[in-house]
């Protein structure tokens, strides 16, 4: 679920919208990054300066959440704000929202599409949003707690899968301790500098192929099991891959990297005794993989 505003701009002569402007409206600590259709909501920092067609993903460093996201729409400046979510990251979407009307010059932005609202009532409008979000959440873990259901938050960093035991801990939260726990589980669960690695898709003959990449030192997310995320895998529905496999990059001395491919369950069996640290239902952290150890997994 998303709140999306809206921001149109009034007039016969309307500005073009630009990165340069778009960073003019936010705080300077502010990171931009964009999501593609196969990055199991990944977060990649933004590199062009063309942002027709793209998702532009806000990120605030001092609080990792769930950030939100701006796009155009023609003239019109776009944003909406993935819920259930943190207070800060409600913050940060409002100020960006009162920025921009203010630039445009308008007094009112739309919600939903058809709501109008005034700039006037944008800080009572912002009180609202927050407190019907703690609500929200608070509903929708007990609700996923009762029914034995994973929580699946896509953070701004990347997704997390938040296991029935954390879930059964907030379940007895009040709406606003669950929150400032919420927000600070995301945090942490994002601060540190892991290589969460996300699946690719090829087709090979009649073969559908899904391939991990595992980097000789980084500090890595890796899948308890191979699986397609939701949402965003890139794949049509209802189709799998028939073959798993993990590529397996090295750095040979003063040579080009060079990727070797092992199926996946075999890379599994290979680490199934080391005793991983857990990052969340779905997955482990494997830190600092050296070149010896990848090449172990080769033989």
């Amino acid at each position: 679920m998303a709140i999306d505003i809206a921001i149109k701009q009034k007039g016969l002569f309307k500005k073009k919208i630009t990165l340069d402007m778009i960073k003019s409206l936010l705080r300077d600590q502010m990171v931009l990054g964009e999501r593609d259709s196969n990055s199991a909501y990944v977060f990649y920092e933004l590199k062009s300066e063309d942002i027709d067609n793209v998702n532009i993903v806000v990120q605030n460093p001092n609080h990792y959440g769930r950030g939100f996201i701006i796009y155009t729409k023609g003239k019109e400046l776009c944003t909406s704000l993935n819920v259930p979510t943190t207070n800060q990251d409600v913050n940060d979407f409002f100020d960006f929202v009162q920025k921009a009307c203010t630039h445009f010059k308008v007094d009112s932005f739309t919600m939903y599409e058809e709501r109008q609202i005034k700039v006037n009532d944008l800080e009572s409008q912002r009180q609202e949003t927050a407190a019907w979000n703690i609500d929200y959440l608070s509903n929708q873990v007990k609700e996923l707690h009762e029914n034995g259901l994973l929580f699946i938050v896509f953070g701004v960093n990347n997704p997390i899968y938040i296991p029935a035991s954390i879930l059964e801990q907030w379940s007895k939260e009040t709406p606003e301790n669950l929150e400032a726990i919420f927000s600070s589980y995301l945090h942490l669960k994002q601060s540190e500098d892991l290589y969460y690695m996300k699946p690719t898709f090829y087709q090979k003959n009649q073969d559908i192929l899904g391939a991990y990449t595992l980097t000789e030192t980084v500090d890595s997310i890796v899948a308890k099991q191979a699986f397609v995320p939701p949402i965003t895998s890139g794949l049509p529905d209802g189709i799998e891959p028939n073959i798993w496999n993990l590529g397996n990059v090295r750095f040979p001395d003063n040579a080009e990297p060079t990727i070797d491919y092992i199926p996946y369950n075999t890379f599994l069996e290979k680490i199934k005794d080391l005793n991983l640290e857990e990052y969340d239902q779905k997955h482990w952290i494997l830190r600092n993989p050296s070149k010896n150890f990848l090449e172990r997994l080769l033989e």
